[in-house]
């Protein structure tokens, strides 16, 4: 028996934006090279663990064509590809796409009560429900899963858009209070795991049990935890190995830019990296430098460099709202709140949200966030 496990290909994904064809092409070739890895090898079959296509993902008929192209090849060389929806895939035309994909008979969505059978491998899955989230969603799985009893012929696969709490903190890190990590005591019995929703990869083998994190096979995000880590998916034969696909390398260069030799710096660095990685830049620079920075970085792009540039000058004060009047002024003036409570509200709500996205993670949001709480939230 010969298998792919494969997850989180956010397929039509654009981030970053400022180079979104560019980003929904690379999505699509690491999905690409995963199926066409799997037609080369003969694999019997491939799952998939969810968030085939991303939140970003907008109709295309040109790129539903390209998908609809590399499905059709696996169909031609009798490869099934059994799936289940992740959050991703579970609302508007997202959703339609994939049920159009299996009235093709293209894809074949897992589920809990029929097992998809292949040789002697009977495959489960659960798709995330689309009116659901935390807490209520943790609930959920939580008593679904304590009332799942798997059949105990042969080889058991059971696909879950999320983890099991024993993997370690460096693969689950960041998300918070995570409604889809869950003990292992609750997961029915089963030969193999395939989780998703999690980007790194992961496996762990216990008593012949096979825990499975392919990760996501592009980078979602221009972060340096993102910055090292292999893409790809797992094969499934005599072992169980890792196989990299061809993601695009990122780049998260960080300094202070406060004269010119600092300004070489950063053009030595930039200079080793190919032209095919994605950099994003994270300087404050002294404001006489400005110009001279910011031509470099023209230059750059007009050569062929993907740049992302995020700079601040350090001579910038970051003041959104003075003094109390303002505030004040901006309660008494503003017709959309019936009151000044109301309004105190909506900024806790947003202020509780940047905690449960952004809780150990660093970055510019945090700066944003804490300007917010010390001019707006009393």
């Amino acid at each position: 028996m010969k298998f792919v496990h494969i997850s989180d290909t956010h397929l039509g994904c654009q981030i970053p934006i400022q180079y979104n064809e560019l980003r929904k092409k690379d999505f699509l070739k690491t999905f690409k090279e995963a199926i066409e890895f799997s037609i080369n090898n003969k694999v019997d079959f491939i799952i998939h663990s969810g968030d085939f296509f991303d939140d970003y993902f907008r109709f295309d008929s040109k790129f539903i064509i390209e998908v609809l192209d590399i499905l059709m090849k696996l169909k031609n060389n009798n490869i099934p590809l059994i799936f289940i929806k992740g959050n991703h895939d579970v609302k508007g035309h997202r959703q339609n796409v994939l049920e159009l994909f299996k009235k093709l008979d293209l894809i074949k969505e897992a589920n809990i009560r029929e097992p998809y059978i292949i040789k002697d491998v009977y495959i489960y899955g659960v798709s995330e429900p689309s009116n659901l989230a935390g807490e209520q969603l943790n609930k959920y799985y939580r008593e679904l899963f304590s009332n799942i009893n798997l059949e105990n012929n042969g080889f058991r696969i059971f696909l879950f858009h999320g983890a099991v709490n024993m993997f370690p903190n460096n693969i689950l890190e960041g998300y918070g209070k995570e409604p889809r990590i869950l003990p292992l005591n609750i997961f029915p019995k089963a030969d193999y795991y395939g989780f998703g929703h999690f980007h790194k990869s992961h496996l762990e083998v216990h008593d012949d049990i096979i825990f499975s994190l392919p990760g996501s096979t592009e980078r979602t995000s221009l972060s340096k935890d993102e910055e090292n880590i292999k893409k790809g998916f797992y094969y499934y034969s005599d072992n169980i190995d890792f196989i990299e696909v061809n993601s695009r390398p990122i780049y998260i260069y960080e300094d202070i830019i406060n004269n010119e030799e600092d300004l070489n710096r950063l053009k030595d660095y930039i200079g080793k990296r190919s032209k095919e990685t994605l950099i994003k830049l994270k300087l404050k620079y002294n404001k006489d430098l400005y110009i001279s920075i910011k031509n470099y970085i023209d230059k750059l792009i007009s050569s062929g460099y993907y740049i992302i540039d995020d700079l601040y000058s350090m001579n910038q004060e970051y003041n959104i709202i003075k003094d109390e009047s303002n505030i004040n002024d901006l309660f008494d003036n503003n017709i959309f709140v019936n009151n000044k409570e109301e309004l105190l509200e909506l900024f806790n709500n947003i202020k509780s949200t940047f905690e449960e996205f952004y809780s150990n993670k660093s970055s510019d949001i945090d700066r944003i966030r804490d300007i917010l709480y010390k001019n707006l939230i009393k």
